[in-house]
C-alpha cells in the first residue's frame, strides 16, 4: 500500500511539473494607449506583442473592443494582422493609416465637441497551439479561442486645427478700393447734368 500511495504521489507531481513547463503567456501593449484628433478624422493604436511561451505558438483568431458598441463614430478593426507567433517571438506594429496596419482605427462622426472621449479596452482573442500538433490551432477552430490579452485605450477628439480665418491685409485692400470706387463713381453721377430722351 504505501508503494502505491508513493506511486500516486510522484504522478500527481509529475502532471503538475509538466502543466507549469507548458503556462504560457504573452505581453500585449498598445502604441499608444491614448489618441486624439479632431471631429472627422481617423485615429488609431498601434501594437507590441510578445509569445512568453518556452513551447506553444501563440495564434490570434479574433479581437474585440468597446469601440463596436461606440455611437460616436465607425470603428475598423480589418488593419489588424492576426499574427501566429512562435515561441519567445515579438511583434511591433505602429499605426500607419497610409499602408493600413496597426491594431485597430476609429473615425471620429463629423461634429463632435472637442473634449469627446472613448475609453475601454482592446481584448484579444487566440490559443496557445502545440507545434507538433497544429500551430494555427485557434485559426482553423481545432482549439476553442479564448482571450489571451487585454489592454486599456483611450480617444478624445481634439480641438480642429486652424481656427477662425483671420482676412489678411491684401483682402481689406481690395474691399477699401471697392468702396472708393463706388463712392467716386456716385459723386460723378451727382455733378453730371442729368439728359432726357423726350
Amino acid at each position: 500500500m504505501p508503494r502505491f500511495f508513493t506511486c500516486i504521489v510522484l504522478a500527481a507531481a509529475f502532471l503538475l511539473a509538466a502543466s507549469c513547463l507548458r503556462a504560457d503567456s504573452l505581453t500585449f501593449t498598445l502604441n499608444p494607449s491614448t489618441v486624439s484628433g479632431p471631429a472627422g478624422t481617423t485615429v488609431g493604436w498601434g501594437f507590441s506583442l510578445t509569445n512568453s511561451s518556452a513551447i506553444d505558438y501563440l495564434d490570434l483568431s479574433g479581437i474585440d473592443s468597446d469601440l463596436f458598441l461606440a455611437v460616436d463614430g465607425t470603428p475598423d478593426a480589418s488593419i489588424f494582422p492576426f499574427p501566429n507567433l512562435a515561441p519567445g517571438q515579438t511583434m511591433t506594429q505602429a499605426y500607419d493609416p497610409a499602408d493600413g496596419l496597426g491594431l485597430f482605427q476609429f473615425t471620429w462622426n463629423a461634429g463632435l465637441a472637442a473634449g469627446t472621449a472613448e475609453t475601454g479596452q482592446f481584448r484579444l482573442l487566440g490559443a496557445f497551439c502545440d507545434p507538433a500538433v497544429d500551430q494555427f490551432c485557434a485559426e482553423d477552430d481545432s482549439v476553442p479561442s479564448t482571450v489571451l490579452a487585454a489592454a486599456d485605450y483611450t480617444a478624445i477628439v481634439s480641438p480642429a486645427s486652424g481656427g477662425i480665418p483671420v482676412p489678411e491685409p491684401s483682402s481689406f485692400l481690395l474691399l477699401g478700393t471697392a468702396v472708393l470706387a463706388m463712392a467716386f463713381r456716385g459723386c460723378l453721377r451727382r455733378r453730371s447734368p442729368r439728359m432726357s430722351l423726350v
